[in-house]
């Protein structure tokens, strides 16, 4: 018996300090997100109100009321150390430090006579939703580059852009950072697609690799950073063309979590997936997915997207602003593996709410971002499963302030830990923030007469029926909790209306909502 219970106890305290090594030693370099956008610049006002997303808590809490200070409109990239801690920000315009001040030398990030006409001042930020990231110096405990993509002007050129690095040294102004090195141009190239923007560790778990396509060609540039700076290797076939007025700024790329494999996607050029080799940094096994069929494609004329993958490496989610889409890379042929999650509900918050700009948040969600400076964000909420059980929810997130249409850009930190993603973390909102659950509505379309399934955990609160433009149409207290209760809107004009549920005594932030249509 006693030899039993030595054995269980040791066995405990293994199991135990696994647990607290992966817990203490998980990387925590993406743990804090910031936003926020002032539509109304004034040059030198340093009052720009804005959220933060800290994923250190558990339940994590989504802050508004934060002073950004410099509003981030486009670029957006923030750091932490391992731990977790904020160390500083960027809107590609300015370096702000963790007390969300600017740094020393931290101004005209991306300047020059682009800036100069177009932008003049840093508190709206600097367009390009992927075109910055930071990078930890793999030869300087305290040192971060600052990699960023200056449009070029050329009154016959759009989108002409150049590859520029900043750097930062923590130890300096009492361990708040000082941009030390700023605008240091590291390639002659200028033909760069604006987007697409991404690095993934080396597989030394040191240095790290970064992959940008050029425009007008079919051409990967590829980048090492190591202890002896940026060195560039050889370029990479693409296997596509990527050309200037459909492909620059209309999609995005990311490496899989697991770092095998690297995607990149737009609406014109569809997805593009390549296996990845982390030891030399080539690309390999090229697959065209074609999301959407070719004669459609030849129609439009603007659309923007993203891509991002699940946190398991499975799915590949592209987002074309009216439709969602997931792709099973288990498959074959990845052709067979595409799955319509869903379409664009219509709703402003104040404007269209389209599923655009897509980030994996360190809680295994993905969380979507419309590309105007909206109110409301969408969420993927097991982005692991497939098809409908993915469980996506449109406008699931709504903020007080716009966003911007921008989430951070950053490189995969955790690609050699066994959790890509820790799916404890949960969520409590703040004021005027509310995350929204699935309500049950049949039949939809209707002719007005609905029946709502009422969930368990619903007991007093409002029905709130309001139309796409925000406008409430319909709102009734209820008393109690019915299994199922009729809602009649024969009288509304045909239309799209959100229904919503807000429990009272709602101290999660929680409402439960869908979109009908009365025809």
């Amino acid at each position: 018996m006693f030899i039993s219970r030595s054995i269980n106890k040791r066995c405990f305290l293994i199991l135990f300090a696994l647990y607290f090594y992966s817990v203490c030693h998980a990387q925590k370099e993406d743990y804090n997100w910031l936003g926020g956008y002032d539509y109304n610049p004034t040059p030198g006002s340093l009052i720009i109100e804005g959220y933060r997303i800290d994923f250190n808590n558990k339940p994590f809490r989504i802050d508004n009321n934060v002073d950004v200070k410099y509003g981030i409109e486009g670029n957006n990239a923030s750091i932490n150390d391992k731990n977790g801690n904020l160390l500083f920000y960027t809107n590609g315009c300015a370096v702000m430090d963790r007390n969300l001040n600017l740094m020393p030398n931290g101004d005209s990030i991306n300047s020059g006579k682009w800036f100069d006409l177009f932008r003049q001042y840093c508190s709206i930020g600097y367009p390009g939703f992927q075109d910055v990231l930071i990078l930890n110096d793999p030869a300087f405990e305290y040192g971060y580059y600052i990699f960023h993509k200056p449009n070029i002007y050329y009154p016959q050129i759009d989108d002409s852009l150049q590859l520029h690095y900043s750097y930062v040294d923590m130890r300096l102004n009492n361990g708040l950072g000082d941009v030390t090195v700023k605008n240091k141009r590291y390639v002659q190239n200028q033909n760069l697609l604006s987007s697409y923007f991404t690095a993934i560790k080396h597989q030394n778990k040191i240095s790290w690799w970064i992959i940008q396509p050029l425009e007008e060609d079919s051409l990967f540039l590829t980048f090492l950073l190591d202890e002896t700076g940026i060195n560039r290797s050889a370029n990479q076939n693409t296997h596509q063309f990527f050309d200037r007025w459909r492909s620059s700024a209309s999609g995005t790329a990311k490496f899989s979590p697991d770092g095998t494999k690297y995607a990149i996607y737009n609406y014109f050029d569809q997805l593009h997936v390549y296996d990845f080799n982390r030891e030399n940094g080539v690309l390999t096994k090229h697959q065209k997915v074609e999301i959407y069929p070719p004669d459609e494609i030849d129609r439009v004329r603007y659309n923007f997207g993203s891509v991002e993958w699940s946190p398991n490496s499975r799915f590949v989610y592209c987002a074309s602003q009216e439709k969602l889409h997931q792709v099973d890379t288990w498959e074959n042929n990845l052709q067979d593996g595409i799955t319509l999650i869903d379409t664009f509900n219509g709703t402003l918050d104040p404007f269209p709410t389209i599923i655009f700009l897509m980030a994996q948040g360190p809680d295994c969600r993905i969380y979507i971002t419309p590309k105007c400076g909206c109110n409301s964000i969408h969420v993927i909420n097991k982005p692991d499963e497939k098809g409908a059980a993915c469980d996506f929810v449109q406008n699931g997130i709504k903020f007080l302030y716009p966003n911007g249409g921008t989430l951070p850009n950053f490189p995969r930190f955790r690609v050699d830990e066994e959790e890509k993603c820790d799916p404890t973390i949960t969520s409590i909102f703040g004021d005027a923030v509310f995350y929204r659950k699935k309500l049950s509505v049949y039949p939809n379309p209707s002719y007005g007469i609905y029946q709502l399934k009422i969930p368990t955990e619903f007991q007093t609160g409002n029905l709130v029926v309001s139309d796409v433009f925000g406008k409430i149409v319909y709102n009734e207290q209820i008393e109690f909790n019915p299994v199922t209760m009729e809602l009649d809107l024969t009288h509304l004009p045909t239309a799209s209306y959100n229904i919503d549920l807000y429990p009272e005594n709602n101290n999660d932030r929680i409402f439960y909502g869908v979109q009908v249509i009365k025809i």
